[in-house]
Parts: structure tokens; C-alpha cells; sequence
């Protein structure tokens, strides 16, 4: 089985990594390295392979989510001792590769690309905010060496080491323009107006050196997939879920659940694994996020010295 989900050197990486996560961010790589992944054409089977990597994945090696849920915490933004720390909304791995190539081609700068699990689940802003900035959401962060951008316009940015930004984009614009009727080309839209974000915040910080990543990515419904519910599976995730992730409850549709592997326990709350989705009436979000799966709790980790290593 491969599927063309991985050559020889995302294999070998599956095999020897230390870190199996390592390997399957190699096998993500092969995917959303691909310059034209998220264009208009190309989105919805880059989409897919990434559903169909992940349910390959977790048949093979079954502890995958058990390792990531062991890796979360003590992401590297909460280490920096100096320079700028730049926490995108819900920016994924799918942009960290496209932005990894375009800003090393347009810019001086030296460049490198990695990954980090996010702090903990739900994989949803207001947990993770509060765990990072003691804060229910990141508007309401009062520190002088922090600032919120909810809106394209940057701010003048603190010049403290180290120094805070988090912007409202690409979440704002996910969650907006995503929520009807879907338009593959709007993706494509909205990843110019993060890299412009990105770019503006850069020119605009005192700093040199940047460590761009996110609280969480996005699980992306569009197109095809290969999870599948039951009947009774697929009553049980809609009577009982609204998103990717509910209070503990009670009763013989969680059990149902459960016993399927499609919701996992974290803490207080129940997170629905993979790319399951649900039919309910008036649910027509395609971008969701609050769960378990390798897009929404694997961020991207890019850092960036302007000075180009002089």
C-alpha cells in the first residue's frame, strides 16, 4: 500500500525516523510540497490524499494519535527568548510548505521548515490561547510585548525580546468565506492575503529573527473521502456534535462512538478523530477545526533570520 502516498524516502523516513511523526510530516511534505497543491485544480485531491495518508496510517500503526497526544506541550513558541513570535490563526502545514518555497525565492532571508503538535485538545483557540497568554481568546491578551491583529492592518508591533503577534487571518477567513457555498479558488485567495499579512509583519517588526507558526490547523471537508459512517454512526456523531469536539456526556451514542474509534477522550471533552464528518441540517462548514487528526494538530513551524545569516 502506498497509493503514491509516499516514495522510497518518505518510507524509509516512516521506518527510521526516531519520532514516527517525523516521518509522517516527510509523507505530508511529498503532498503539500508540491508548488501547485493549493490551486484551483489541484486542492481537492491534495485534500484527499492527506484523508486517505491518515486512515493508511492509523491501520498500519495504530498508536499514531497516542503519540501525538504525548508529544503535545511545551510547543517551541513558548521558549523563544528573543526575537518575534508570530502565532497565525489556524495557519496549517498545507501554507507552511507553499510559504517555506515562495518567501525563499523572493526574499534574502534564510529560511527553515519544521512542525510542532499543538499545546493540547480541543485543538481550538480559546484552550490553547489560555494555556500560552493566560487568556480566553488572544484579543483579550494584556502584555506589552504582545499584540493582536484582527484585521489586515498591522499595528505598531512591540519591541521587546522577545515580542508576541497573533493574527486573526487565516481563521477569519476560513471561517467567512468558507461556511456556504465553497469556492477552491478562495483558498488559493486567502493564502496570498496570509503571505502579504506575514510579509507586511515582518517588514514592520524592529526584530530579525521570526518564528512563525499556529494554535491549530484545519480539517478541510471538501471533495472526497475515505472514512465512512454507519447509519447509526452517523446518527449518533450528528444528534450529538455540532463540531469536532463536545463536553463529556452520557448515554449509548457516545459508547456507539467510542466503541468505533471515532471520538477520543481528552480531559473534559470528547474530539472527533480523523476526517469524520457528519450530515446534519445546516451544517455546510468545510473547514472545521476542535479534533484529532494529523491538519488540525500538527502546526507548522517556520523560522526566519532577515539578515540572511550575516
Amino acid at each position: 500500500m502506498s497509493n503514491e502516498l509516499y516514495a522510497e524516502e518518505e518510507f524509509n523516513a516512516l521506518l527510521h525516523e526516531e519520532d514516527i511523526l517525523d516521518g509522517v510530516f516527510e509523507c505530508l511534505r511529498r503532498i503539500w510540497g508540491n508548488e501547485d497543491a493549493l490551486s484551483d485544480r489541484n486542492l481537492a485531491e491534495s485534500e484527499y490524499q492527506t484523508r486517505l495518508l491518515e486512515y493508511e496510517l492509523t491501520k498500519l500503526y495504530p498508536d499514531l494519535y497516542d503519540e501525538l497526544i504525548n508529544a503535545m506541550g511545551d510547543h517551541p513558541i513558548t521558549s523563544i527568548e528573543n526575537g518575534c513570535g508570530v502565532i497565525m490563526d489556524a495557519l496549517s502545514f498545507r501554507e507552511g510548505f507553499r510559504l517555506e518555497q515562495e518567501l525563499q525565492s523572493e526574499h534574502d532571508w534564510d529560511i527553515s521548515f519544521t512542525w510542532a503538535p499543538i499545546e493540547g485538545l480541543p485543538s481550538e483557540t480559546q484552550f490553547i490561547c489560555r494555556e500560552w497568554f493566560d487568556a480566553q481568546s488572544p484579543s483579550a491578551v494584556s502584555r506589552d510585548n504582545f499584540r493582536f491583529i484582527g484585521d489586515r492592518d498591522v499595528p505598531q508591533l512591540p519591541s521587546t525580546d522577545p515580542a508576541f503577534v497573533w493574527t486573526r487571518h487565516p481563521d477569519q477567513r476560513l471561517e467567512g468565506a468558507l461556511k456556504g457555498n465553497y469556492s477552491m479558488e478562495e483558498v488559493e485567495e486567502i493564502y496570498e492575503g496570509v503571505k502579504s499579512l506575514l510579509e507586511d509583519v515582518i517588514q514592520e517588526s524592529v526584530h530579525s529573527e521570526f518564528l512563525i507558526t499556529s494554535d491549530h490547523g484545519y480539517v478541510n471537508h471538501l471533495g472526497n473521502s475515505p472514512y465512512s459512517l454507519s447509519d447509526e454512526e452517523e446518527s449518533s456523531l450528528s444528534s450529538k456534535f455540532s463540531s469536532r469536539f463536545r463536553e463529556i456526556g452520557n448515554g449509548q451514542a457516545y459508547r456507539v462512538l467510542e466503541n468505533a474509534n471515532i471520538i477520543k477522550r481528552a480531559g473534559g471533552h470528547y474530539v472527533v478523530r480523523g476526517h469524520h464528518k457528519w450530515t446534519k441540517r445546516g451544517a455546510t462548514k468545510k473547514i472545521m477545526h476542535g479534533g484529532l487528526s494529523l491538519p488540525e494538530c500538527i502546526t507548522p513551524v517556520l523560522q526566519i533570520d532577515t539578515t540572511g545569516g550575516n
